[in-house]
């Protein structure tokens, strides 16, 4: 199915998730308001979880790997992060659901800049390196969304600066 069907259909998607919540949004809904047949969203995607990791990728493609030969790396951590915080409901809600691991899906993305990162300081194979790395993106994901869950989030910016902290330290880069 073609990409412009999929993203509408997604953003749609977000759309009613940030407004209603997750568990209230249905292919139903999701299929009037975009006003395309049912077919077409099961054409696209299994069920609403399907939809749901696939908008998150896409998002995370666009805003990590997408940018990794554009942008520094610094400023691609602030973008993935300022994207978070600016959908804060949207990302709240699909964290509350137990379906999908969001908190995965940014890991992994993380890894792709974070791999970006240790082939330019040729770290690539180095064991010890490697295994930071995944450490490294599972905690700056886990710091995201505690702060997307909290009662009293802390500016993104703050976690930007610990995130970027946090890989310079771990793999003595700037």
């Amino acid at each position: 199915m073609s990409y412009v069907i999929q993203k509408k259909i997604a953003n749609v998607f977000k759309k009613q998730v940030s407004k209603n919540g997750f568990d209230h949004v249905s292919v139903s809904s999701i299929m009037r308001a975009t006003n395309i047949r049912r077919q077409t969203f099961y054409e696209c995607f299994l069920d609403k979880y399907d939809l749901l990791r696939w908008q998150v990728n896409d998002t995370l493609e666009e805003v990590i790997d997408n940018n990794i030969d554009y942008l520094p790396w610094q400023s691609i951590m602030k973008l993935f992060i300022y994207e978070v915080d600016a959908n804060r409901r949207y990302y709240f809600e699909c964290l509350s659901q137990h379906e999908i691991d969001v908190s995965d899906l940014f890991a992994l993305h993380l890894t792709v800049l974070l791999a970006h990162i240790m082939d330019r300081k040729k770290l690539n194979k180095n064991k010890k390196a490697r295994a930071s790395m995944w450490i490294t993106c599972l905690g700056i994901s886990n710091s995201i969304i505690h702060n997307t869950l909290s009662n009293e989030p802390v500016d993104y910016e703050l976690l930007v600066v610990q995130a970027i902290y946090a890989v310079e330290f771990s793999f003595n880069v700037s």
